[in-house]
């Protein structure tokens, strides 16, 4: 099925194909096309669980384009980062020649800025929005007609989690009508997103770039499908596992993703690759780095010592990429990475929710986290999957591997079984948490929303929370 069939089909102009061929899209992916014909653009609330750069974007953009112009509709699309905000931002105002306002809010929360109406698309953090609707700006939910939540998952998490929950059962609470669109690369229990939503279910493990998952060991990757890799690296002694893997990607010119767990670590891996892509380096790719890195060191003015050093790295053609660099510094790191200038990225895990910034290969050095608990645990599955899915650049890349790295036989073994042959767990509410009960219980007398315990038990009936356990 093709962009301007599906635009002819509903109705929208030919400029709409015409922006969408410009980006690159002609033909629909498989799971687009399922999620077309069960009526995602017949207004039908949607869940898309299809893996990352298999177009979920894509049908949510369809469905607000549709609503805004056959309809003057208004649409909410929330992400769960800034930066996340910033490259929808910068993606959607492709639209405007159309005479589609984008906007994007994601700062300050103690304010109900009317002027966020006249927005066609608003991208806005989930905090941003929950502070909206805290401070009674109703209008945004009585103008709304689709809400798309991506990353749909971080439900799952603790600290975020009951935000976006209690956004969702406000505006479903406000206005019944609106289409509610969630997308996500790893939900297990996508069904019961969807029984949730009242909602479609698109599922596929389809991908535009096949996904090899594998463990390092000893010089050779082994992968999950009975293939191997051996990583020889000649005229570069001395390195590490990590450092080895990424010098071969180079060298066979793709690029490298590495999560590691802290910003100190992203910062140190970045560096000590430097010295090694650097020598791969052409002169006219050297020459184009020194400008950004020009830009990236002059960022806040005056530079710091991260500035410096983040720079110092660009030259040579690497990257760290955390939430401690300015937004400006994020956005030279991520196009340059894009435009195949930066060849290594060392990031924090923040940057496999969502950012679209896929690699050659993707390898996940730090795979356990520090709990109080219990000390050193496994992270979750759900997470290696995310960071895993950013392996394979489309029309580039005939496959993306993912890499975890062994320090012994025992544990390649125990990698293989935990991380690459494991299911990603199933979501749950984290609503019942009481520090989040209390602020959004609160929240929501204080805003108006409620005002007797009926009303309370009635809102609450609305969130995943109650779908899974009961609002009693």
């Amino acid at each position: 099925m093709r962009v301007d069939e599906v635009c002819k089909r509903y109705g929208l102009p030919e400029e709409v194909a015409d922006v969408l061929k410009r980006s690159g899209v002609g033909e629909l992916y498989p799971p687009q096309v399922d999620a077309i014909k069960k009526g995602a653009l017949d207004g039908k609330n949607f869940v898309l669980a299809i893996p990352t750069a298999a177009g979920k974007t894509l049908i949510a953009e369809l469905c607000m384009l549709k609503s805004i112009l056959k309809s003057d509709g208004r649409c909410l699309y929330v992400v769960p980062l800034r930066a996340l905000a910033r490259e929808k931002y910068d993606e959607f105002k492709k639209y405007e020649p159309l005479g589609i306002k984008v906007g994007i809010a994601t700062g300050d929360y103690d304010i109900a800025d009317p002027r966020l109406a006249r927005y066609q698309i608003l991208i806005a953090t989930s905090e941003k929005v929950d502070s909206l609707l805290r401070h009674r700006a109703k209008w945004l939910g009585e103008v709304l007609t689709v809400v798309v939540l991506d990353e749909v998952h971080i439900i799952n998490d603790p600290g975020r989690g009951p935000t976006l929950e209690i956004l969702a059962a406000r505006l479903r609470q406000v206005n019944p009508e609106i289409q509610f669109l969630a997308l996500s690369a790893t939900i297990q229990n996508s069904n019961e997103i969807a029984d949730w939503l009242k909602a479609e279910l698109t599922k596929s493990e389809w991908r535009p770039v096949p996904l090899k998952e594998g463990v390092y060991y000893q010089k050779k990757i082994e992968f999950a499908d009975n293939t191997s890799r051996k990583i020889d690296v000649h005229g570069h002694d001395g390195l590490t596992a990590l450092e080895a893997l990424a010098i071969d990607t180079v060298k066979e010119g793709g690029q490298a993703l590495v999560f590691v767990s802290t910003r100190r670590s992203s910062q140190t891996v970045a560096e000590a690759a430097a010295r090694q892509v650097c020598e791969l380096l052409k002169l006219e790719e050297l020459s184009l780095l020194a400008d950004i890195a020009k830009s990236v060191e002059g960022a806040l003015g005056e530079p710091s010592k991260t500035c410096k050093r983040l720079a110092d790295c660009v030259r040579k053609g690497t990257a760290f990429h955390h939430a401690g660099l300015h937004p400006a510094q994020r956005k030279a790191i991520e196009d340059a990475f894009r435009n195949n200038l930066v060849k290594l990225i060392s990031a924090t895990p923040t940057l496999a929710a969502g950012v679209n910034l896929p690699s050659r290969r993707t390898i996940i050095r730090d795979y356990r986290r520090y709990e109080s608990t219990f000390g050193m645990q496994f992270i979750s599955v759900l997470e290696y999957k995310q960071m895993a899915g950013r392996a394979g650049r489309p029309k580039y890349d005939k496959y993306g591997e993912a890499v975890l790295i062994a320090g012994s036989e025992d544990e390649k073994e125990a990698l293989f079984s935990e991380f690459i042959r494991g299911k990603p767990e199933r979501i749950t509410s984290k609503l019942a948490s009481e520090p989040a009960l209390r602020s959004h219980v609160l929240a929501s007398i204080a805003a108006g929303y409620v005002t007797s315990l009926k009303g309370m038990l009635d809102f609450i009936g609305h969130t995943f929370f109650a779908y899974q356990y009961g609002a009693e």
